[in-house]
This record gives structure tokens, sequence and C-alpha cells, in this order.
């Protein structure tokens, strides 16, 4: 520690690190994580709405070019004409994913509705569901809201995502004006005037 008296730096060592003193940290603290009880949230028919940050989706972020902005989300509890416990999503925001025609930035919307089925971990294993129940999830007691938001809109991403017919020609006679002056162009213009 170069400039420091030995009682300075004994003070910055006691106050700034893990040490005897003070154990501070100035560190962002983490965002807090919305857990539920899936089957009494459904029992009582209740209601959570909110929104997350794109950056903050881990698992999606490998499918981006950008991550602003944020999803909106909603997540209602009640029951299916069986009586069963259910979870009804909504999401919706943009996602900016890649074109796979064009290779631009694709503005993604995202509009989910889906119903869950909670069932008991008994019941999926034992595969006690009709053909009908395709969309299921285990019930749980801590059930994050936020890995299943995310889950949600990334099984609904498409395989390869593309602007719609007729976006990318625009992207695409840009690229072609732009060949006339590209090496191959060049090449090819010597060789004719080689003949």
């Amino acid at each position: 520690m170069d400039g420091l008296s030995l009682c300075q730096s004994w003070i910055f060592l006691q106050y700034f690190f893990d040490r005897i003193a003070q154990k501070y940290y100035h560190a962002p603290p983490m965002p807090a994580q919305t857990v539920i009880d899936s089957l009494e949230f459904a029992r009582t028919g209740q209601a959570l709405r909110g929104s997350l940050p794109v950056p903050g989706l881990t698992r999606l972020r490998d499918s981006l070019v950008e991550a602003p902005g944020e999803v909106e989300f909603v997540v209602q509890g009640g029951h299916d004409a069986r009586q069963r416990p259910t979870l009804s999503l909504d999401i919706s925001g943009t996602l900016r994913l890649q074109c796979q025609r064009c290779l631009g930035v694709l503005d993604y919307p995202v509009r989910l509705a889906n119903t869950l089925l909670l069932v008991s971990a008994g019941a999926a294993a034992a595969g006690d569901l009709d053909e009908e129940d395709a969309e299921w999830i285990e019930a749980s007691t801590e059930l994050d809201v936020a890995a299943l938001v995310e889950e949600e809109i990334l099984l609904s991403l498409p395989y390869a995502p593309r602007h719609e017919e007729g976006q990318c020609e625009q992207r695409l006679t840009a690229a072609k004006d732009g060949a006339g002056s590209s090496a191959f162009a060049k090449l090819a213009a010597l060789k004719h005037t080689k003949n």
C-alpha cells in the first residue's frame, strides 16, 4: 500500500475488508425472488401481476440479439371444469431476436395465454394424466414465478425466427446494391477488361 502510513493501512484493511471490525460490502442487492405456494395460490384464486426485466432472464439471453425492455405477466390461480387446481398465465412483451433469413434484428412480439394444470408428484410419476391434460406442472410449495414465466417464453419461441415475407427484401436489396463494389465484383470487372 504505497503512500499510506501504517496506521492508515491498518484502518483501510479493518474497515474495507472482511476483518474483525466491520463486515461492510457495497454490492447491489440481489432482486427479490417471487415464490408462491402453487396449490394454495390456485385454491384461493389469487392473482399476481408484475414485470421482469429481460436482461434478468438468464436462460433466455442466449436466444436474443439484444436484451432491452421488460416482459409483463399475470399469474391467476383457479380451477378447471373438473375442479382441479390450475394456474393461468398471460405474458406480453417484445424480444429482440435475429432473423434467420437476413440476419437482421427482429422485434418479436410475445403474447402468451396458457393454463397449466397443477398435479402432485405421485400423479405425474404414475402417469394418471389424461391425454387432454397436455400442459401440466408439478405442484410446489415454492414455485418460482420468474422461472415459470421464462420457461413459458422459451417454449413459445420459434425455432427459426424470420421477418414476415417481403420485409427482409429491403435489407437484401441494399446488400445487392453494395455487392457491385465488393472485391468479387472488382475481380469480375478485371477479368472482362483483359478479354
